[in-house]
């Protein structure tokens, strides 16, 4: 016997009445986007950021051996992680396969950064004011 002829159908509509008037904000499944996250110059301006923040990575190391700015540690252990990690031979990807062997190594670059964006951040701060 086919279950789906066996099944009974309500009304649409007929427990309307079970719903909630107000909307909790906690659970707003209706959230209003802004512009820029929809549009597709947003993507690649924030690729382009990246540059910015190797320049930045750069200007911090430089000042931080200068001993004008002190490295918070957990910049260095990742950044020390990731370099050790981008030179060595042994990947989860081998290089040697076309376009998939870096595919790694952009992955590591880009949770590094994201791991120490908030460092250059607070590094930005601190060369603007000075």
């Amino acid at each position: 016997m086919d279950r789906t002829k066996n099944t009974r159908r309500k009304k649409v509509g007929s427990n309307f009445g079970e719903f909630k008037d107000t909307q909790d904000p906690a659970s707003d499944t209706g959230a209003i986007f802004s512009e820029e996250a929809g549009d597709s110059h947003y993507i690649r301006a924030d690729t382009m950021k990246i540059w910015d923040y190797f320049g930045l990575l750069f200007s911090m190391l430089a000042d931080s051996f200068n001993s004008r700015y002190p490295v918070p540690k957990k910049t260095v252990l990742v950044i020390t992680i990731s370099l050790l990690y981008l030179i060595s031979p042994v990947d989860f990807l081998p290089d040697v396969i076309p376009l998939l062997g870096f595919a790694d190594d952009i992955a590591l670059l880009a949770f590094a950064f994201s791991l120490i964006k908030e460092d250059l951040d607070n590094y930005r701060a601190w060369k603007m004011s000075y």
